[in-house]
């Protein structure tokens, strides 16, 4: 291992339980599950920023599971078979990766912020599969020379890293520091993250036997965050503009009311699944100004016509907005001051705007010789909301004609497409965009579809959620096909990807074979 290796490892790390951000926080119970989806948790110490395991046993259900799943993509037999032919090889990689076992766990302890180029990182990786018998002398042949023991158990060190073996379990770490907090953690003599409470009623929320799952403690991300904000030059931000300070402040803030964020990968017959988490202080954020969105039955699929490319539905878009806006001018007085003059600028009213936001909604796109889209909604008041959201954008085209653009640009201003608001007679269904025919209920809807509903099912989607997303990779294919291009072969197999979120996290399924 190298620093750099061990940068890029947890910069992936990060980029996966980036996905979690989707997931509702809801009020679930941990379980004595939690260790055992998490093995190397226990060898974590309980101030870990973040966490990831991974388990490529390859004798075991799911990365069997995920095996089969892969022979049903175009490519993906030759890939089980190259991946194999590397673990099975000869060369140095391999023989580590089989010694190192199937299950493998990375802990992300500190980040220390400075001036240098890369921050610096201080992590652990536990093997709880480990060859015992192999490893000793492939650390030998790697660099690594005996150190003193620790509690009682041998050390190898190369540079600052540090490595033990006990049993069937390795651990390695950063600095030979940090690898005595492990063992600490590990014999119970600190907290390890595996107790850790959040920890704990976030991983039980997640499936049992995971491919992967990741884990991240945001309310521990707060400190570096307010560190962030005073590397921030101030002098450069143009006058006027809101106190980046204040506000990776108010973000600080937040974060420490999101106890953790979880997110697992897991192989099922048909299909690949992740499953979002999250343990949070719901009243706390709600203090600060944050809405959760509640559970509904959506019907606006009712008026996506079937042919689609894909569509994200929600509801009350408004006042979500709403009390965005209102937490954030509390927040920061510029934020006021800021809307006030883009409303003055422009002629529009942004309280208006919002108000007419409320009920259903669906953004969706469309195929076709001119790639089209919209946002449909259904409000409660559908001919109030009307007049004013077509105002609106009579005004913004209005302001957006007076702005100065390139000449070379400005011959094309009238090829652009246009948007308008439109409302079939006495419809419930406003749509706001580029395709108009949209407004109108279509000939075939997307909630008739055979292959829509076959995916909704086989997913598993409750008739309760807080959001819906759909895209119709099947129909990207053929769009893709009558225009002369080609989508990846990987793709051939997969119907479908549908996410939805509930009260308790959030879920994607992709739909293959």
């Amino acid at each position: 291992m190298t620093t750099r290796r061990s940068i890029a490892l947890l910069a992936l790390f990060s980029a996966l339980v980036a996905a979690a951000a989707l997931a509702a926080f809801g009020s679930g119970d941990a379980n004595a599950g939690a260790e055992a989806r998490a093995k190397g948790a226990v060898a974590v110490p309980a101030k870990a920023l973040a966490y990831a395991s991974v388990n490529l046993d390859r004798d075991g259900a799911q990365y069997q599971a995920l095996t089969e799943l892969a022979r049903s993509v175009d490519g993906g037999e030759a890939a089980i078979g190259r991946l194999n032919g590397m673990l099975d090889g000869s060369g140095e990689q391999a023989q580590i990766m089989r010694a190192l076992g199937g299950d493998i766990s990375v802990g992300l302890i500190g980040i220390s912020l400075t001036s240098g180029i890369q921050p610096g990182v201080e992590a652990i990786v536990v093997a709880t599969a480990a060859d015992s018998s192999a490893l000793p002398g492939l650390l030998t042949e790697m660099g690594f020379a005996q150190g003193p023991e620790l509690s009682g158990q041998p050390v190898w060190e190369r540079d600052a890293f540090a490595i033990t073996i006990d049993g069937s379990t390795a651990i390695a770490a950063t600095s030979r520091a940090t690898l005595i907090d492990a063992l600490a953690a590990q014999s119970g003599a600190a907290p390890a993250l595996a107790d850790d409470a959040a920890f704990r009623a976030t991983i039980a929320k997640l499936p049992s036997d995971p491919v992967a799952v990741a884990y991240l403690a945001p309310a521990r991300l707060a400190g570096l965050v307010q560190m962030a904000g005073s590397l921030l030059p101030q002098n450069a931000l143009p006058e006027g503009a809101p106190d980046t300070t204040a506000a990776l402040g108010q973000v600080s803030a937040a974060l420490a009311d999101v106890r953790g964020l979880g997110i697992a990968i897991t192989a099922e017959q048909g299909g690949l699944r992740i499953v979002a988490a999250g343990d949070a202080d719901q009243a706390a954020l709600e203090r600060l100004g944050a809405r959760f969105p509640a559970s509904y039955d959506p019907t606006i699929d009712e008026q996506v016509p079937a042919d689609a490319l894909g569509f994200a539905a929600f509801r009350d878009l408004g006042p979500l907005l709403t009390s965005a806006l209102a937490a954030a001018q509390t927040q920061d007085p510029q934020v006021r001051t800021m809307i006030a003059a883009a409303e003055q600028a422009t002629g529009l009213d942004l309280a208006a705007i919002l108000a007419a936001l409320d009920g259903e909604h669906a953004l969706v796109a469309v195929g076709g010789e001119q790639p089209a889209g919209a946002l449909l909604t259904q409000p409660s008041d559908p001919a109030a909301a009307g007049a004013t959201l077509a105002k609106a954008i009579t005004a913004a085209e209005q302001f957006g004609s007076t702005l100065p653009i390139p000449e070379r640009l400005e011959a094309k201003r009238g090829e652009l497409p246009q948007v308008a608001v439109t409302r079939q007679g006495d419809s419930a269904t406003l749509a706001i965009g580029t395709a108009p025919r949209l407004a109108a209920a279509p000939a075939s809807a997307m909630a008739d579809s055979e292959a829509y509903r076959a995916i909704v099912d086989r997913a598993g989607v409750p008739d309760q959620v807080t959001g819906l997303a759909y895209v119709n990779v099947a129909q990207l294919r053929a769009e893709a096909k009558a225009k002369g291009m080609a989508l990846p072969t990987a793709t051939a197999n997969i119907g479908g990807v549908i996410a939805w979120g509930t009260a308790d996290g959030a879920s994607l399924f992709i739909a293959i074979g």
